[in-house]
């Protein structure tokens, strides 16, 4: 029969198949998902067989002890009750055989058909007791080595895999056992009736034969397994055997015989005052011999229907087990789909603060600030206004304070007559028109990795190139592609090239009055200091006075232009440069006094 289960989730396999069924939600494909439950068939299983194979996998891995207990539990019982017997009477087995060996050929026939039938030497005289027991103990060494191959695979590692096997080599012992132990019961039944009667088959079965089997009751099997070797077990030793051997229907032996206690041929005397009773009419005569059988035959009968019953009950218990753990193992997969989609969210958030962090401080910064807070929960408070910073000391941010950054380039650019329009429109207008002005700027940044925007404040808009101090050696190469500014190499030339991309791109819309809009952009070279201020909404924010007079450089410019300092202009001039400038001389700064500037002339070469 265990072939049979072999042949259901192998051979039957492809038709048993009516399902994809997964546990993670938003799956997509012809995967089934709902509230529901995987659908199941009565005793073979879920539709789905790959989870029938992952439950089969879990039942192995969960049944361990128990499966171990029962291989030492048949070890035991067989050692104890069949092979114990049959070793202690070896001594007369062995001068039976002896005693065997010096009879004639006549006296070897009369002595078989002096025993009576069902004794083992009736059809297989005496002549190799030796061979008899080898097989004895080859079937002790098959428990064992099951035994052994069943801790070989759930120790080692390599067997992992192979781990469902258990379930179906398991059952094939137990069944080879069986048809070993009805080859024995059917050739010796007849050897307790000289101490039981014709009812010691019954002894003999659920004692000795039987009694290795009892491990079945606890061992932790598929339901479908279990019902294979009931059936099996009923059918060899309680239909086939007792209906078919030497000995006749042994049902009838039990039927016929009577207690030899109640006989009228035994030695019970019934006293006097119990004879006069009966006589006189008081009392009724005692039951006559096809009573006293009934009697008989219940009482000897009677393990026999307690073994029936326990089988019953083992087959109800096997259910109900693999019920609870096909619920166990579908709770457990429920969980474990709960666990992951938990765990892609949290992955997930952590990605999107990773991605927020990028967004308001320089890769460098960035990926410092997250290695230094790795180990901290980084959340979004409810009131927007904390990006998970509120326990970040300054000693935490480490090294990110007061950075040094040499020749870095910053741009200003600010929207000519801002004030005044802010004046006649409404709010909300003039925010609609700053983020579309400023994510046009924002995907100009975003085209060149030297680039970096640093803030807004009102309608100014501040971009650092070359805070990462990356250098080019010819400016030549830094226009190369005036299509992408993502091309160039050099910060200044970089940071121009995105001025006047931005001045274009603010041509070409109109302010909410009704007016083109026009930007002044400035320029300057120099060092700056880097750092992030405050813990609650921190800021990446640039210091310095390269900082002040490219500020300068804006407000004192010309409206539709870029106005460059004389540091910037030396990077960005030259022979080999393909930028034209205008020299505007020297222009009065605020705190700085005159500077001589420069202004970028309207058609050169990298205009959009």
């Amino acid at each position: 029969m265990v072939f049979l289960d072999v042949l259901v989730n192998y051979g039957c396999r492809r038709w048993l198949h009516k399902e994809d069924y997964t546990f993670d939600e938003g799956e997509g494909g012809d995967k089934t998902r709902s509230s529901s439950r995987p659908s199941q068939y009565p005793l073979l299983g879920f539709k789905d067989r790959k989870l029938e194979d992952e439950y089969l996998e879990h039942l192995v891995v969960a049944s361990r002890a128990r499966i171990i207990l029962g291989y030492v539990t048949a070890i035991l019982l067989y050692a104890s009750e069949l092979f114990a017997y049959l070793w202690v009477n070896y001594d007369i087995f062995i001068w039976i055989e002896q005693m065997y060996g010096i009879l004639s050929a006549e006296q070897k026939e009369d002595y078989k058909e002096s025993l009576p039938k069902g004794r083992w030497f009736r059809q297989f005289p005496p002549t190799s007791t030796s061979t008899v027991f080898a097989f004895l103990c080859l079937v002790l060494v098959m428990f064992i080595l099951g035994l052994v191959a069943v801790v070989c695979m759930y120790q080692m590692k390599r067997f992992e895999k192979y781990r469902t096997w258990i379930f179906y080599f398991t059952p094939a012992m137990y069944l080879l056992y069986m048809v070993y132990a009805g080859f024995g019961f059917a050739y010796t039944n007849q050897s307790y009736n000289t101490w039981f009667g014709p009812a010691g088959w019954v002894i003999m079965l659920i004692f000795l034969w039987a009694s290795p089997l009892a491990s079945l009751f606890f061992i932790s099997l598929p339901a479908q397994v279990m019902f294979e070797l009931m059936i099996v077990f009923v059918l060899v030793f309680l239909v086939i055997v007792p209906l078919c051997n030497p000995a006749g229907n042994l049902w009838n032996l039990i039927r016929e015989a009577s207690n030899p206690g109640f006989s009228e041929d035994s030695n019970y005397e019934t006293p006097a005052s119990i004879s006069e009773a009966i006589e006189a009419g008081l009392l009724s005569p005692p039951p006559d011999e096809e009573v006293q059988r009934k009697i008989y035959t219940c009482l000897v009968t009677s393990p026999i229907t307690l073994l029936c019953v326990l089988v019953v009950c083992v087959l109800v218990v096997s259910v109900i087990v693999d019920i609870t753990n096909r619920q166990n193992f579908i709770d457990k997969k429920i969980i474990e789909a709960l666990t992951k989609q938990r765990e892609k969210t949290l992955l997930q958030q952590k990605e999107d603060h990773e991605n927020l962090i990028h967004s308001i401080f320089p890769p460098a910064v960035a990926k410092d600030l997250i290695g230094k807070q790795s180990g901290q929960n980084l959340t979004v408070s409810q009131s927007r206004r904390d990006f998970g910073f509120g326990q970040v000391s300054s000693l935490s941010l480490g090294s990110l304070v007061a950075q040094m950054h040499h020749e870095v380039t910053i741009l200003f650019t600010d929207i000519v007559g801002f004030t005044s329009m802010s004046q006649t429109v409404a709010p909300q207008q003039v925010m609609e028109f700053l983020h579309e002005l400023f994510v046009r700027f924002d995907d100009l940044v975003g085209r060149d990795s030297l680039l970096w925007k640093v803030e807004t404040i009102g309608d100014a808009f501040m971009v650092a190139s070359g805070l990462d101090g990356v250098r080019t050696k010819s400016r030549a190469s830094a226009i190369s592609d005036p299509s992408r500014i993502g091309s160039s190499l050099c910060p200044a030339t970089a940071a121009v090239l995105f001025g006047k991309s931005a001045l274009a791109a603010a041509r070409t819309l109109t302010m909410p009055n009704g007016m083109q809009c026009q930007i002044r952009a400035g320029v300057h070279t120099g060092d700056v200091c880097s750092g992030v201020v405050g813990s609650r909404m921190p800021r990446y924010c640039l210091f310095g006075d390269t900082v002040n007079t490219a500020s300068r450089m804006e407000s004192s410019g010309v409206p539709g232009r870029m106005q460059i300092s004389e540091a910037t202009h030396a990077l960005v001039c030259g022979d080999d440069s393909d930028f034209c400038w205008d020299e505007r001389g020297y222009v009065e700064v605020k705190g700085k006094g005159k500077l001589k500037t420069y202004l970028l002339r309207d058609g050169e070469r990298g205009a959009d």
